[in-house]
């Protein structure tokens, strides 16, 4: 089975934009609301720790609020542009490439790329350089012999 190049990357291009389908909703419907680091917050699961800059931003007069990236401590009063869904302004993100890509979806994308990964490579000819003793002997009929560095 020999996959073109095309597909390949075509597949690979599908598979690396998974997490932007995780925000379209917002994409399409979102409005931009200004965004402000308000404080640093630190939880703590099992011992291990984690940091959020807490980022507060209004919508008609309401106040909400939304967490950063995990382990991105921004400093206080950094400004920020936040996409938001009208319908449930507590649906938000940050509006950059690091809010729109690093989102749930994220994980997603990174063991089906890494499978795609295995799959295509399993499945790829090998070249002369990759092949083993045994199958050049196959090819051949005859052992060749490498000198050793």
């Amino acid at each position: 089975m020999k996959i073109s190049g095309f597909r390949c990357i075509l597949i690979t291009v599908l598979i690396l934009l998974i997490p932007i389908y995780g925000n379209w909703r917002l994409f399409l419907q979102g409005e931009k609301a200004e965004g402000v680091v308000i404080r640093i917050s630190k939880d703590s699961i099992s011992g291990i720790y984690s940091i959020y800059s807490i980022i507060r931003y209004e919508v008609e007069g309401e106040h909400y609020r939304i967490k950063g990236l995990e382990n991105v401590e921004y400093p206080i009063g950094k400004k920020f542009t936040i996409l938001y869904h009208p319908d449930n302004p507590q649906d938000a993100i940050l509006y950059n490439l690091k809010g729109v890509y690093f989102n749930r979806m994220t994980s997603v994308a990174i063991v089906l790329f890494v499978l795609w990964v295995a799959f295509y490579l399993s499945f790829t000819p090998k070249s002369e350089k990759r092949k083993s003793e045994q199958e050049r002997f196959k090819t051949n009929g005859k052992f060749s012999h490498h000198k050793l560095n």
